[in-house]
């Protein structure tokens, strides 16, 4: 049986255009998630913000790039991953990669000499490829913890933070989660596991997205029909803060990525950093010219 294709009416190509109107004013953060392209949309006034649109977005955007209407490298589906081996044609092929790689790849440690270790946590893997190209910068590593976090992963943790902790430094967690009742119960869940039943304590816990003023702030989507009261956590939740559901992903990829590195910036020695950078990049020119040297008598 084939499925119907979609046809391009008036009202879809509105709505592509719409689409292609976001992809363009991002166009340096892409690739995209389809969530954080819908939670644009909602804030423009496009789209309203209802499961039902968030499904026939998905229906749109799948056959603007089968019609070759959207490129397939601005939308990623980080839900999904493709593990596969890496093999060589020849041995002729291996050493000509090995040649280009020659002294290539150095990468030095930037964070050297910092008193404060740093990992930045985030409630969800769709957005982590936005998180790396900032946490790359500053060797922070970024952990995607998809909900109430397992004890195993909670526990690896608390092994990386003693290790740091035993070379001096100070631990801090940077935080970035949805806003409803079980994105905002979860770093403090995490924090009751880690400090009593792990019994390690000391670390800061910063939660930097999404706050009650981020939604007031950038005027982010919200609609109280949103909140699942069925949550165990939603009585309390709405008690303290409203009738709010907004995810992380409704905050443009701009002011998150200047959150990101914002709260990287106020926990890092910035002056020792930056002279880092400076050894990093005389080390690398160094080793361009070694690179050339041996070449040359090759």
């Amino acid at each position: 049986m084939s499925r119907k294709r979609i046809s391009w009416t008036p009202h879809r190509s509105e709505q592509l255009a719409q689409i292609r109107e976001v992809l363009e004013e991002w166009r340096d953060y892409l690739p995209m998630t389809l969530r954080q392209v819908y939670y644009q949309l909602v804030g423009k006034g496009y789209l309203e913000n209802k499961r039902s649109t968030y499904s026939d977005l998905s229906g749109v955007i799948k056959w603007a790039r089968l019609d070759g209407l959207i490129g397939w490298n601005v939308i990623e589906d980080r839900t999904r991953s493709l593990n596969q081996r890496h093999y060589h044609d020849s041995k002729e092929a291996f050493v000509e990669g090995e040649k280009r790689l020659f002294l290539k790849g150095y990468s030095r440690n930037l964070l050297t000499d910092q008193k404060n270790y740093i990992e930045v946590w985030i409630e969800k893997d769709a957005l982590s490829s936005l998180f790396e190209r900032v946490c790359n910068k500053y060797m922070i590593p970024v952990v995607v913890c998809r909900g109430f976090s397992s004890v195993s992963y909670i526990r690896d943790f608390v092994v990386r933070a003693n290790k740091r902790r035993e070379s001096d430094q100070d631990i801090t967690m940077l935080y970035f989660g949805d806003f409803d009742p079980s994105g905002m119960e979860m770093l403090e869940s995490m924090k009751i596991t880690i400090e009593e039943e792990f019994e390690f304590s000391g670390v800061n816990y910063r939660r930097i997205a999404l706050l009650l003023d981020d939604i007031h702030k950038y005027n982010l989507p919200h609609s109280p029909k949103a909140l699942k009261e069925s949550d165990s956590r939603a009585e309390k939740f709405i008690r303290e803060y409203g009738r709010y559901a907004v995810e992380l992903d409704a905050l443009s990829p701009d002011v998150l990525s200047s959150k990101v590195r914002d709260a990287i910036e106020e926990e890092l020695d910035m002056t020792t950093f930056e002279k880092q950078v400076e050894i990093f990049q005389e080390e690398l020119d160094d080793l361009k010219a070694l690179r050339e040297r041996v070449f040359s008598n090759i």
